[in-house]
């Protein structure tokens, strides 16, 4: 199949799966199921297994994941040679396996943990755990050779996390033309978002210090700071009174902003989050319909997705603390 044909048949094969998906207003019905095995009826049309709630929990998780990648990863297989910024969406998720197998290594595990099936496209060797040296030999991460001491755990997880996001980064400046536009400025209000939230949340919760706080931020410069794409709007907020709502009125994301509903007002760094993923993911269909016979079309497909696990992963939640609730009374 030549080039624009894979595009064209895995945009109609993404546009299905996208008719199952609960995204969008669709997401409303997972947070109407009354029980985990409701939940998972919905998502899967199988009948759920016979296994305690919480097991049960950790499968709905599982499962929604594979199906995911497992979809993400027949549409990239249509091409020969399909756009590196594709494959390199994987990068975050390997990111993830890591850190869990070090927090492991860190906590004294004996047997390897449960993590993420990325298959062909995973290039560490978890076949030689508890080898740390030996898992990241040859890839990307094969700075790292000793398990950390766990006071430096936390030091060598963020250093991985500046790695996977400098190598997205990197990675989606290849993609030209408008819909390149397009996916750089939904990769970048992701990630500014989140680092206002987080800086948020170090500054209300933790009491951080503007120097701290700014330590803490993700960036894809030298370092980050004020001349950081990333970190600029974060930095701007910490000079913002968290309690005066005027200072709030006009900032440039102020349609992320909680109401002003009565005297008490606090900045809210959950509404902030929970509005911008509704944002994102108008974003993310914005630029799948938009440019339907692209590659590039993928990745507000993969977007999407991934915020439809995050639903799912909230919906679980919220199930198991409505149950374990019942269970106190």
């Amino acid at each position: 199949m030549d080039r624009d044909g894979a595009r064209a048949f895995v945009y109609a094969k993404a546009c299905g799966a996208l008719g199952k998906s609960f995204t969008g207003e669709k997401a409303d019905r997972l947070f109407e199921q009354k029980t985990l095995t409701d939940l998972w009826t919905l998502l899967f049309r199988t009948q759920a297994p016979m296994v305690p709630e919480v097991i049960l929990a950790q499968k709905i998780e599982e499962e929604s994941f594979n199906r995911f990648i497992s979809q993400y990863v027949s549409f990239i297989s249509q091409f020969d040679n399909p756009e590196s910024y594709l494959s390199d969406q994987f990068f975050i998720y390997e990111v993830e396996n890591l850190k869990t197998v070090i927090d492991a290594l860190c906590s004294g595990q004996q047997k390897l943990p449960k993590l993420l099936e990325l298959g062909k496209y995973g290039t560490l060797h978890f076949d030689q755990w508890p080898n740390l040296e030996n898992i990241t030999a040859g890839t990307e991460y094969s700075w790292i050779k000793e398990v950390p001491d766990i006071h430096k755990q936390q030091e060598v997880e963020f250093r991985l996390d500046i790695q996977a996001i400098k190598h997205l980064w990197a990675s989606i400046q290849s993609i030209k033309g408008e819909e390149g536009k397009a996916v750089k400025e939904l990769f970048q209000e992701e990630l500014v978002i989140q680092n206002i939230v987080w800086a948020l949340r170090l500054k209300l919760n933790y009491d951080m210090n503007r120097d701290d706080v700014i330590s803490h931020l993700m960036y894809v410069t030298e370092k980050p700071g004020p001349h950081d794409p990333l970190c600029v709007q974060a930095i701007k907020i910490l000079d913002k009174d968290p309690e005066n709502y005027s200072d709030w009125e006009k900032w440039s994301f102020s349609e992320y902003v909680n109401p002003k509903n009565d005297v008490l007002w606090r900045i809210d760094p959950s509404w902030i989050e929970n509005k911008s993923r509704q944002v994102q993911n108008k974003k993310a269909s914005r630029l799948f319909h938009c440019f339907p016979v692209t590659s590039a079309s993928l990745i507000g497909w993969f977007k999407m997705k991934q915020a439809e696990l995050g639903y799912i992963r909230m919906a679980v939640e919220g199930l198991r603390l409505n149950q374990k609730s019942l269970l106190e009374y």
